[in-house]
């Protein structure tokens, strides 16, 4: 099944870029191109409801928020010059740029970030980060229908370019969150023109760097310099994002010099561009583990969940996936508070088997479990290791399901499956970010999992500022995550690779995995 579905995707994709490749001939002529791949389709363009990676690299360059993040991953300003915050820490003030503009020339107003985080915490959007507002006075009772009055939540616009934001309590990492593409302004005015197609191109305003200017569902998406932006941009005219879902495709395209950029490289390209000098390692805080759908049986069941995550040696995944893995033991990933190799259950199959035995299943070797997975290279070779593991060490058969990006997020979101390959990379740098994906309030957890233990911790550990006593709290929650109930299993960290070709200068491939591409410039 997944030979023939490169092997269709191959000769497709060929014969699309084919074509492309004349076309795009033509328009580097005129202008100066910056072409990358993106891995799939984006699930939506509209920067309220995205939660996936492929979305990312999209929305970081048509958007920008109050703040960004400067190469250290410090806060610094972007669309809000400036703000300050109250003595309690619970009211933060925003100042907004006075020469911003969105890409018709229409000025940014602090009511812009106001409908949008409105929209964000509608019952109606069913947005999966509508609770990183939760911290906000009112703003998770308007989110489950509580309260009505949008009025009655901490957002208040005090005048075009002042935003004031009331937090139900002080919350140490808050500053991060307006960093995050959900919470970037967006008019009123064109959603209620377009409707669910504002986000299209000739339709979606934007006020970062670049604009929307083309997409062609399942082949390229095209950007172009917003010229009201208030910021600099490098000599970079047009930016071409190919969808490539074929990774042999993707570097036969990079060779012959038809992308500048490329990630999300294979296992046996990895291995094959050792010592390549366009071959780059980019820090990135990502962990990737299997996670448990605990509604399915038997993975009801935590004793059979901790047999699974004691069964599976991560010490080999670098060796056969080729990206620079190292095995993964907390959730929070290295460079991060509350990172600890002391954390997670160990590999170790005796004690796996005699966690099978408590669990009380029996016949075992009955059992069909099946993985889900995206139909991906690497993913793929993931998968058939732990597929190995479960069946040497416990005698277990795991059937694997791979299926399109689009196909394998929609699986996983109705909990189809009762394993599932996952991912977890920054959206801000503080575990908090990682530990609150699992409240039972989240909309990205994906285990249906809920604690009530658990969920106190993480959200106490939010308004504690000495760092010791939150770092002891997070250590805890992932005790409780890791090993009492063992809802998921983290399998390894790993950088960024990606070849980026010599000309490109000015590219930004930051640890939260955003491609910033307004200062990159091309040379000849």
């Amino acid at each position: 099944m997944k030979i023939r579905c490169y092997l269709s995707c191959f000769v497709l994709t060929i014969a699309l870029f084919g074509g492309c490749a004349a076309r795009s001939a033509q328009v580097e002529n005129a202008a100066i191109n910056f072409t990358f791949r993106l891995l799939g389709e984006p699930e939506t363009l509209d920067w309220n409801k995205a939660h996936t990676p492929i979305e990312t690299y999209i929305l970081m360059n048509l958007m920008e928020g109050l703040v960004s993040f400067d190469s250290k991953l410090n806060v610094v300003p972007a669309i809000a010059v400036r703000w300050t915050t109250s003595p309690d820490g619970r009211t933060y003030t925003f100042y907004l740029r006075p020469d911003a503009k969105w890409s018709d020339g229409v000025y940014l107003k602090a009511k812009d970030f106001v409908y949008s985080w409105k929209r964000l915490l509608s019952p109606l959007t069913a947005a999966s980060y509508a609770y990183l507002l939760f911290d906000i006075e009112g703003a998770e009772f308007y989110n489950k229908g509580k309260i009505q009055d949008f009025d009655a939540v901490g957002v208040k616009a005090l005048d075009d370019y002042t935003l004031q934001v009331k937090l139900s309590r002080p919350v140490a990492h808050w500053i991060y969150i307006p960093t995050f593409w959900v919470t970037f302004p967006l008019r009123e005015d064109i959603v209620a023109t377009h409707g669910n197609t504002w986000d299209s191109p000739g339709k979606m305003v934007t006020a970062g760097p670049y604009k929307l200017i083309g997409h062609d569902h399942d082949s390229k998406i095209i950007l172009k310099p917003n010229p009201y932006y208030f910021g600099l941009r490098g000599n970079v005219e047009q930016i071409t994002a190919l969808i490539i879902t074929d990774d042999s495709t993707a570097l036969s395209l990079y060779e012959s010099g038809k992308l500048d950029f490329l990630t999300d490289l294979s296992t046996l390209d990895l291995k094959k561009l050792a010592g390549n000098h366009e071959l780059k390692k980019y820090p990135y805080l990502k962990t990737g583990y299997l996670g448990f759908a605990v509604n399915k049986f038997p993975l009801s069941n935590p004793a059979f969940r901790r047999a699974i995550a004691m069964a599976i040696d991560k010490s080999k995944l670098g060796e056969i996936m080729h990206g620079g893995q190292q095995a993964a033991t907390s959730f929070v990933p290295p460079g991060m508070m509350s990172y600890s190799k002391s954390l997670g259950l160990p590999f170790n199959p005796a004690l796996a088997r005699a966690e099978l035995r408590k669990s009380g299943i029996e016949g075992t070797s009955s059992i069909q479990l099946e993985m889900i997975l995206p139909n991906w290279a690497k993913p793929m070779i993931l998968a058939q290791y732990i597929q190995n593991e479960l069946k040497k060490n416990l005698g277990l058969e795991v059937s694997l399901q791979p299926y399109d990006h689009k196909t394998f997020r929609a699986q996983v979101d109705m909990h189809q499956y009762p394993l599932f390959e996952g991912s977890w990379s920054a959206d801000y740098p503080d575990p908090d970010n990682f530990l609150s994906l699992f409240l039972g309030s989240s909309g990205n957890n994906r285990t249906t999992w809920k604690n009530e233990k658990y969920d106190d911790l993480v959200l106490n550990g939010r308004s504690v500022q000495n760092k010791k006593i939150r770092e002891k709290i997070y250590y805890d929650v992932q005790k409780i995550l890791l090993e009492e109930n063992a809802v998921i299993v983290p399998l390894y960290y790993e950088p960024n690779m990606a070849l980026v070709r010599s000309k490109v200068q000015g590219l930004e491939l930051n640890p939260l995995n955003y491609l910033l591409l307004k200062k990159v410039s091309i040379g000849k």
